[in-house]
């Protein structure tokens, strides 16, 4: 049960004992302030009295905290503060006003409890103690919650350079140069128009590689006409049973995205399947609503590649921290398709 209470403040034991601690020396400091220097200056039933509080003063805040992101889920982090603070203080007096008078009535002492000057001390008492111990936990949540996104950051950061390293790897390793070099070879002695223009498609490619591999996030556009140099380039060493598709609309030019998102989809779809003059393998990337989708009918190979899945993976991970959303992967008897929330501002990250 007391687990289950520290799971529903959000705080760990360490958070309350130090609160009652404090609840313990403000408790002894005021009544030093009034004059008491005796032994009771140091009996307990005060501070337990202003921890309890301080208890109810938590869980009213939590209470209102989890309502308010129920409602307003992509709210401004500083406006729930607000909003939860302003409805838990009312909530507070509301119930110890309440409570207070029913042992008042309890014990007939509703004259001496309930003038107007009683109440406005009392009012104004507890209107402080909750401004102390809301502030207290209010600070204690957002350092919490500060800690937990820097700590998604890091792991972003480390799943975006996996990614990238990964990419630019597959890009730089020796087989994929060789096989590059290969195909320009061969079409230098039968096609010299289409090695210059393989070529070209190669330089690019290496050359917007370099360029991502420093940034987090690459405009939509860029990203797709990376593919496109990277597609054109499979094309002519593969040959034209491979065809890829893209439609964007009006909006495409307003997305970000993480950078190699395109291709290494556009890799999985090329490592899995096969494509022929008479079966092509039809790669279509669609921009449409917000969202980025790239499907394939599956064909798959003859002698099936297994893949290591990271990639894939560590770009689940990548859109989940920066969207607050899951990629949608779809497998059907006959297509593949993987569609992602784009972001619309860079400052996102």
């Amino acid at each position: 049960m007391w687990q289950a209470f520290l799971r529903y403040l959000q705080v760990d034991r360490t958070f309350l004992l130090l609160v009652f601690v404090f609840s313990y020396l403000l408790v002894i400091s005021n009544r030093v302030r009034a004059g008491m220097m005796s032994w009771y200056v140091l009996t307990p039933e005060g501070p337990l009295a202003s921890f309890a509080a301080a208890l109810l003063i938590f869980v009213l805040l939590r209470f209102w905290l989890n309502r308010q992101a129920e409602v307003a889920p992509s709210g401004n982090r500083h406006s729930i503060y607000l909003r939860s603070f302003a409805l838990g203080l009312g909530a507070y007096l509301l119930f110890t006003n309440a409570l207070g008078l029913l042992i008042a009535a309890l014990f007939g002492n509703l004259a001496r409890n309930f003038n107007p000057e009683t109440l406005l001390h009392s009012n104004l008492s507890q209107v402080v103690d909750f401004l102390l111990y809301a502030g207290l936990y209010l600070a204690y949540h957002h350092s919490q919650q500060a800690a937990a996104y820097r700590q998604q950051l890091a792991d972003y950061q480390q799943q975006l350079a996996a990614l990238q390293l990964q990419q630019l790897k597959a890009q730089m390793n020796p087989h994929f140069v060789f096989n590059a070099l290969n195909t320009l070879d061969e079409l230098i002695a039968v096609a010299p128009e289409q090695a210059s223009s393989y070529l070209q498609h190669f330089a690019s490619l290496y050359r917007m590689s370099l360029r991502y591999a420093e940034q987090q996030l690459v405009p939509l556009s860029d990203e797709l006409n990376f593919a496109r140099h990277y597609f054109q380039l499979m094309q002519l060493r593969l040959g034209d049973g491979y065809q890829l598709e893209i439609k964007a609309d009006d909006q495409a030019a307003t997305y970000w995205l993480p950078p190699f998102s395109l291709q290494l989809l556009l890799e999985n779809a090329l490592l899995h399947n096969q494509g022929s003059a008479a079966q092509p393998l039809r790669v279509a990337v669609v921009v449409r609503d917000g969202r980025l989708e790239i499907s394939n009918p599956l064909q798959p190979k003859p002698v099936p590649v297994t893949g290591n899945g990271v990639g894939l993976a560590n770009l689940a991970k990548q859109w989940l921290f920066l969207s607050g959303e899951n990629i949608r992967i779809s497998r059907d008897t006959q297509q593949f398709s993987v569609s992602l929330p784009l972001l619309e501002e860079h400052a996102h990250v």
